[in-house]
């Protein structure tokens, strides 16, 4: 079973998300921020869907943080921020996809499939 790390500090989103996946058979961690999505990370996740906006550590910041860890890991973006400079930064930071809240189920399902049939 694929695990899904999910690192979103709005409880209802995350918990969205997580029985969306859990319906679909995926294996959810979740983080209610980058710090604990820090030590989550350590359950080696087959991919990371990571909330920007979060208070203490962004997502941008948790982001360089495992890839200066050497974690190689497949990233959606969920954000509530469609503005192009964050669609540009997700592009340079190399994310797999981004979502814009708020989301569609069918939408959210197909990213993850599509990421985690390809890696």
């Amino acid at each position: 079973m694929k695990k899904i790390l999910v690192v979103e500090d709005e409880e209802d989103i995350l918990n969205l998300v997580k029985i969306i996946l859990e319906i679909n058979n995926y294996d959810v961690i979740v983080a209610h921020d980058g710090y604990q999505g820090l030590e989550q990370i350590k359950e080696n996740p087959d991919l990371i869907i990571l909330d920007i906006m979060m208070p203490g550590m962004t997502g941008w910041e948790f982001l360089d943080k495992i890839r200066q860890d050497g974690f190689d890991i497949p990233v959606i973006v969920l954000t509530a921020n469609a503005q192009m400079s964050t669609l540009e930064t997700a592009i340079d930071k190399k994310v797999d996809d981004c979502i814009v809240k708020p989301f569609d189920r069918e939408d959210l399902m197909e990213k993850v499939s599509t990421i985690l049939n390809k890696n």
